[in-house]
């Protein structure tokens, strides 16, 4: 597939895995918009460490549950097909999203929550397989790039929805069912790639986790995969997840600003998504020319730097545009990474099964990552003296030097640039 040139069938391919990965970043950043509204409401008589603590443990509960419908949908990919599994993926993350929207308990919710994430997890591992295999090696790069770029546009998402139900998360969380459209789009513009056909016809067991770990090579691969994502994905969502709440603070501490709170608190998150995007795709051109290895580690070194900053310097509400847009794009740019390389890491026959390991599993073991920041801030609050976004640019900066923990992985890792893989 090296010499082949783009077709119609690559376009319509990414532009159904784009719509898909739009609207599941749309489902997870909803929550992050939206989580403090929520348990003001459902729970009894609730103190602000309350809410503080049930909005942490929905994020730590969506990450869970992104990571086991990641394994679990990863290895139903490699044995059942990648596009009846992308389809089954996107109903049950759109079904559960809109489900969230009429909870009526805070324990409701977190369950609905866990639900949605499922599915969540599951469209990611067969996009990245479906890109990896289908795509000429010379476009590979660039086409997970622009998957991956999808995360922007669902934040964008997440924030216009939001803006245009005033900040109502259950008119929010009942559109964000409307993606179940897209799963009657791919069962129907899409078949299952060539190189799958092949693989599942001459063997009989696929997806097996046993083999992933059974062959020293791929247990090696998946082991340094997973310690990269483990640590960078526990950083990432420890640090965006406080972002707004930092912007919300800054606002709410100028008068000027907080008679427009809602249009400041968009605009301000819209800059950072710009910048998100602007990180997915700048990872392209150095993955291509350096090679992954090197993309990984200097885009690490650079969120190792850059969030700390962002979060100690910005006092005012310019220089947090600016700092946060620096950030987003090194911390996003990493996610470019993920998709690009974890998938050429793997065979075919068990493609989707290793990505969606090392992927989503790592969110697992990443989800205390909130909860640890939430208590974080409280230690932080009742043991010294410190104002409130005090508190919050100490903890992000700290939670941030995680980066460094996910560098030590890299050099484990494989160079897979030009690897071909079908």
């Amino acid at each position: 597939m090296s010499n082949e040139r783009l077709n119609r069938t690559h376009y319509i391919l990414l532009f159904i895995a784009f719509l898909g990965w739009v609207f599941d970043i749309m489902d997870m950043f909803l929550l992050v918009l939206v989580k403090d509204n929520v348990f003001k409401e459902l729970l009894p008589n609730p103190t602000p460490g309350d809410v503080s603590l049930y909005a942490g443990w929905s994020l730590a509960l969506t990450l869970i549950g992104w990571s086991l419908g990641g394994l679990i949908f990863g290895v139903v990919a490699d044995k059942w097909g990648r596009t009846k599994t992308m389809a089954l993926t996107i109903v049950a993350y759109s079904v559960f999203t809109g489900l969230c929207g009429l909870a009526t308990s805070s324990g409701m919710f977190l369950g609905l929550r866990f639900c949605a994430a499922l599915g969540i997890g599951g469209e990611w591992a067969t996009g990245a397989s479906l890109i990896a295999e289908m795509f000429p090696t010379k476009s590979r790069a660039w086409g997970a790039g622009i998957l991956q770029s999808a995360s922007g546009v669902g934040f964008f998402a997440a924030i216009l929805l939001n803006h245009l139900v005033g900040g109502n998360w259950r008119h929010a969380f009942i559109c964000g069912a409307i993606p179940a459209f897209l799963a009657l789009l791919v069962r129907t513009g899409l078949s299952e790639p060539e190189a799958w056909k092949r693989v599942h016809q001459e063997h009989e067991r696929s997806g097996s986790l046993a083999e992933l770990f059974g062959t020293p090579h791929l247990r090696r691969r998946v082991l340094a995969a997973t310690g990269v994502a483990l640590f960078g994905i526990a950083a990432y969502w420890s640090t965006n997840f406080l972002a707004p709440t930092a912007l919300v603070q800054l606002i709410n501490g100028d008068p000027v600003l907080k008679q427009k709170a809602l249009d400041y608190k968009t605009l301000g998150l819209s800059v950072m998504t710009l910048g998100n995007i602007a990180g997915f795709l700048s990872y392209v051109p150095l993955a291509e020319g350096a090679g992954r290895k090197w993309a990984f580690a200097v885009f690490h070194l650079l969120s190792l730097i850059s969030m700390p900053v962002a979060f100690l310097c910005s006092k005012d509400y310019t220089t947090w545009l600016v700092l946060f847009f620096i950030a987003g794009a090194c911390t996003s740019g990493i996610y470019t990474g993920y998709t690009i390389t974890f998938p050429e890491l793997f065979p075919t026959r068990i493609r989707a099964t290793g990505a969606g390991f090392c992927y989503n599993v790592s969110r697992v073991v990443a989800a205390p990552g909130p909860v640890i920041l939430g208590a974080l801030q409280g230690y932080l609050l009742s043991h010294y003296t410190l104002s409130a976004p005090q508190a919050i640019a100490i903890a992000g900066s700290l939670m941030a030097g995680l980066y460094l923990f996910a560098m030590a992985f890299i050099p484990a890792l494989p160079e897979t640039k030009n690897v071909n893989t079908e």
